[in-house]
């Protein structure tokens, strides 16, 4: 579970800062909860393909909403 969590945080923190790389200051909230959701459906995807059990990816997915949003809200 540790490992999914910290996979997950460091995996959303890179995203949340492609996101205000790509974006600059002007954040839409529509534009970071389409780039969060499709990163989180690509990492869930892979997760289910190495058989991940629904707590790791949950534990992951959470996580990965964490670090994003707490990246693009340090970076206004």
């Amino acid at each position: 579970m540790k490992r999914a969590k910290d996979e997950g945080y460091s995996c959303d923190s890179r995203e949340g800062k492609l996101f205000t790389l790509a974006v600059g200051k002007v954040l839409a909230r529509e534009q970071a909860m389409d780039w969060l959701d499709s990163t989180i459906d690509e990492g869930r995807s892979e997760l289910n393909d190495q058989h991940a059990h629904e707590r790791e990816v949950e534990a992951w997915d959470m996580s990965c909403r964490i670090a994003f949003l707490l990246e693009i809200a340090s970076s206004r």
